[in-house]
């Protein structure tokens, strides 16, 4: 298998070096009259900035995998130079930094051209660089970027050899949610180790998702993670022939809720109050607090797989009042909006006769900048008769 793996190796070392060679070529008609390695790099990073991210990751990529091999005495295989001793090692950079082609260049140097061919080259890719990135924040906007405090516990879950295939698609389900370096370490080993193929690919998906790009391998290529003969024979015969397709119903997850360990183990700083028409106002509440360190409940974001508007139901009041439970705070994000939700009024008196803080901001703050939140005067809520509030 590591045969494979080094072919990989191989292969991704050359085309990084043939990709950095066509991003030079590109950006040689935009060299000022004196340039540097440093000029060059900058106009990398301002040029292909995704691109330029991926060759570093592919660096830090094997360079924990050489580590790993050298932890284990292994001979020397993923030996790859960093991206910019890459670029000073290719032919195109040795050929443009020589001292004939500098003199060269600044003979024929003209700045009326280098300035027009500045400007048609960023109109070019200026469009491709935002269309990246958008598709990339679109994917973390269904993602909390920060590290929660069962995140350990939950991948200590899935790595258990007791957890069924089954269980380990909710937990990545779970994982998904989250967006830190240390949930991108563990989506990347298992597509590099998981022996299932619906997991593999899973995990896969989601780097994708992120502009991460891993690569997918196929299940001949896949080492058996075992040296157990009988344990070889049920991952080989049975465990990576399972599939288990989730029921994206509310009553699915209240029965993983009442019955799963990787829903018992939750818990959250804040359950964010809020009506969806205001979904705007809570991205960016949910990102600040996310900054602060803490771990939001928010119906499209942490439940987004189950609780769709169209299957509203007893199920989702079992599992928004689970969730309520499971929060030490509640923010309520007051707008016009929200004050006529009813879904807003349960919530708040659930959680008060639960007797956490209730805190409250306004939506036309959040939307200025302005995130201080305070705590909600209860004569604005009450209500005696709220569980008959009419909800469906």
């Amino acid at each position: 298998m590591s045969g494979y793996t080094k072919h990989m190796f191989e292969n991704d070392l050359i085309k990084v070096k043939h990709d950095l060679t066509n991003y030079i070529n590109n950006l040689i008609p935009m060299l000022p009259y004196a340039y540097d390695f440093d000029l060059i790099k900058l106009l990398l990073e301002r040029y292909y900035p995704y691109e330029w991210f991926i060759i570093n990751e592919k660096y830090q990529y094997y360079c924990i995998k050489e580590d790993c091999i050298q932890s284990k005495m292994k001979k020397s295989r993923y030996q790859m130079d960093a991206p910019c001793e890459l670029v000073q090692r290719l032919p195109v950079y040795k050929k443009i930094t020589a001292p004939n082609y500098v003199i060269q260049h600044q003979k024929q140097y003209n700045e009326e051209m280098r300035q027009q061919y500045e400007r048609k080259f960023t109109i070019q890719r200026n469009p491709k660089i935002k269309r990246i990135y958008d598709k990339i924040e679109k994917a973390k906007i269904k993602t909390q970027q920060m590290e929660p405090e069962f995140l350990d516990v939950l991948m200590g879950l899935y790595d258990k050899k007791s957890t069924t295939q089954k269980d380990k698609v909710y937990i990545l389900l779970e994982l998904q949610k989250y967006y830190c370096s240390k949930i991108i370490r563990f989506f990347s080993k298992k597509v590099d180790t998981e022996y299932n193929p619906q997991l593999r690919k899973m995990a896969f998906e989601h780097l994708q998702s992120l502009g991460f790009q891993p690569t997918l391998r196929k299940q001949k290529y896949m080492r058996i993670p075992s040296q157990n003969k009988k344990r070889q024979s049920y991952l080989k015969n049975v465990y990576a022939k399972e599939k288990y397709d989730i029921q994206a119903i509310p009553e699915e997850l209240e029965y993983r809720i009442e019955n799963s360990k990787e829903q018992l183990i939750k818990s959250y700083d804040f359950f964010i109050s809020h009506s969806s028409v205001d979904y705007i106002a809570v991205q960016s509440l949910v990102q600040y607090l996310n900054l602060n360190g803490d771990n939001i409940y928010c119906d499209w974001i942490n439940d987004n797989d189950y609780l769709k508007r169209n299957l509203v139901g007893k199920a989702t009041l079992s599992v928004v009042k689970k969730r309520l439970e499971q929060s030490k705070a509640i923010i309520f994000v007051l707008s016009e909006n929200s004050l006529n939700s009813n879904w807003c009024k349960y919530e708040l008196n659930y959680f008060y006769k639960l007797k956490k803080p209730i805190y409250t901001i306004q939506k036309d703050a959040i939307l200025i900048g302005n995130f201080d939140y305070h705590i909600l005067q209860k004569s604005r809520f009450l209500e005696q008769k709220y569980e008959k509030l009419n909800l469906f």
